[in-house]
């Protein structure tokens, strides 16, 4: 459950934050000794603050604010269709095209999804890759309500005008074949009688292709190699899961 302590004090201007920060069941009597702040002035939309623990983070964030476009000056009526699931969790959901989901034998539109159309091939291939990004996942984490992705979120995300000089298709194609090779076929049964049929993502499975993606992208904002570790490994424990800890024990 994502929990806001706020602590004020009359007179002080000064803002200062941790990151999120989650933990495990029997982690709970050491979380907040694990909690760093930092002092940082970071507003996305004038009113999100950011929820950064360090000047590291501060660091990527100024460098994104440095690209002159945003995502939405790359979308446009199109065949070019991007599709993302609103809610997220550890891993935002983002693919070309509608992915597969089937309700009583009729392939249909995902529910709880949303479309973006964009300019041209290159540019949808990018916002796929940006979308499933850790960089995406951490800005999403710092600056939304830990819960769902929004059109604003997504649509004033700010892109360097040298976005296009990685291949993106490319790099898009292989995102999507790791990701199907990596999911499961799943048929449910609704209370309301319908039959679904979906593709359950394991993306953890798919998290050298995403490192991949993130140094591609570091290479388009200009991150240090300490910033693009920073990303590559955000939240790496709870993203990867229990089965990532015990393959590293072994």
């Amino acid at each position: 459950m994502p929990v806001t302590i706020l602590v004020s004090r009359a007179g002080d201007a000064k803002t200062f934050t941790s990151r999120i920060s989650r933990f495990y069941t029997e982690e709970r009597p050491a979380a907040l000794n694990t909690i760093a702040y930092t002092n940082h002035d970071l507003l996305l939309h004038g009113h999100r603050i950011g929820k950064v623990g360090s000047q590291l983070e501060v660091s990527i964030f100024r460098k994104l604010e440095r690209a002159t476009l945003q995502l939405a000056s790359l979308m446009a009526a199109s065949k070019h269709l991007l599709y993302y699931q609103e809610a997220c969790r550890y891993w935002a959901k983002s693919c070309k095209g509608l992915p597969f989901f089937r309700r009583n034998g009729e392939r249909i539109a995902p529910p709880h999804g949303r479309t973006k159309s964009f300019v041209s091939a290159e540019a949808c291939a990018f916002a796929a890759c940006l979308l499933n990004s850790t960089l995406f996942y951490w800005f999403y984490s710092a600056f939304s309500d830990c819960e769902h992705i929004n059109d604003a979120l997504l649509e004033t995300f700010r892109v360097p005008t040298t976005w296009n000089n990685e291949r993106w298709i490319e790099q898009e194609k292989r995102l999507a074949h790791s990701l199907s090779e990596n999911s499961t076929r799943k048929k449910i049964l609704t209370k309301q009688g319908h039959k679904i049929e979906y593709d359950e993502l394991n993306a953890a499975k798919s998290k050298v292709v995403f490192d991949e993606i993130d140094c591609a992208l570091a290479r388009q904002y200009g991150f240090t190699d300490e910033e693009l570790d920073f990303i590559i490994n955000y939240d790496i424990k709870y993203r990867m899961g229990r089965d990532h800890e015990n393959e590293a024990e072994q």
